[in-house]
């Protein structure tokens, strides 16, 4: 094994748990990315590196991926048990934080996305993402009004879309799920680490990882500027689809704006946070 001796020092390795954690935390919560708390922590690349060819990258990085892999279970059914309790309730109050806290990194996306220079086609890329994932859900909540009850395929079907919340830094994949009725129900599942949700979630998301890993990575390697307008018009998209649209009282629908308000202030100060202990040499996003 080539892993460096460095890697298994004990204070650095508990650090690589603690950072696993927050990236599956990343994963989970509604407004955050994983692959961009990757990219903050500078462990983008060698992720995306075991995704695409994992027998090279394990021996490359064996020490770096233990502790990480770890802190990402750990994260992963932590933050699930966290949010099904704040979803088994029909309320618009969770929802309305969430939409504030992904309309929050958008600032940061749109910065990240212009610090590789600009291209004349970066706000066409953008509305078209926009608008095509917009006719999308439109679509599927017109036909199944978003009944949906989680099965093995449900389930399997919410691992691809989570998975790219990991390969994309940016996207926030979890707004599409509540906007398909399917966050809490997974996140009991999780939580409860129940097989029959967790491992066709793990299927899914491998999946995404085999298919499309070393495609994105390339993408945004060659066209930086264009892909990360695009992944903004995803996230607007899906965040728009998720505002809830109707309120009890006006009292209500006001906290719930102020709600939106408090999140959107947690998800640019995090941006700002991220900036400030982002390493030297960590990976662009």
């Amino acid at each position: 094994m080539q892993s460096k001796a460095k890697d298994r020092d004990p204070k650095l390795m508990l650090m690589r748990v603690v950072q696993g954690a927050l990236i599956g935390g990343g994963a989970i919560l509604p407004g955050v990315s994983g692959g961009v708390l990757a990219v903050v922590f500078g462990i983008y690349r060698p992720m995306m590196e075991l995704l695409s060819h994992p027998i090279r990258a394990l021996k490359k990085n064996l020490w770096l991926f233990i502790p990480i892999i770890i802190g990402v279970g750990i994260g992963f059914v932590g933050f699930a048990k966290l949010m099904a309790l704040l979803f088994a309730e029909d309320s618009p109050y969770p929802i309305s934080l969430f939409v504030g806290l992904i309309l929050g990194t958008v600032p940061m996306l749109l910065s990240t996305a212009r610090s590789q220079g600009r291209h004349k086609n970066d706000m066409k890329a953008l509305l078209i993402t926009f608008a095509a994932l917009l006719a999308f859900l439109i679509a599927i909540e017109s036909l199944t009004k978003m009944n949906i009850q989680l099965s093995p395929v449900w389930a399997l079907i919410s691992g691809v879309v989570w998975g790219f919340s990991l390969v994309v830094p940016g996207l926030s994949s979890s707004s599409i799920l509540i906007f398909m009725g399917l966050y809490r129900q997974v996140m009991d599942g999780v939580g409860r680490v129940d097989l029959g949700v967790v491992l066709p979630l793990i299927a899914g998301i491998g999946l995404v990882a085999v298919l499309f890993a070393k495609l994105i990575d390339r993408l945004f390697d060659r066209h930086f500027s264009l892909a990360s307008h695009a992944i903004v018009g995803l996230v607007l998209a899906s965040t728009l689809m998720i505002i809830p649209r109707s309120y009890a009282s006006l009292g209500q629908a006001l906290l719930c704006l102020a709600l939106a308000a408090v999140g959107f202030a947690i998800a640019w100060w995090l941006g700002r946070w991220g900036e400030k202990v982002k390493p030297a040499d960590a990976d662009r996003a």
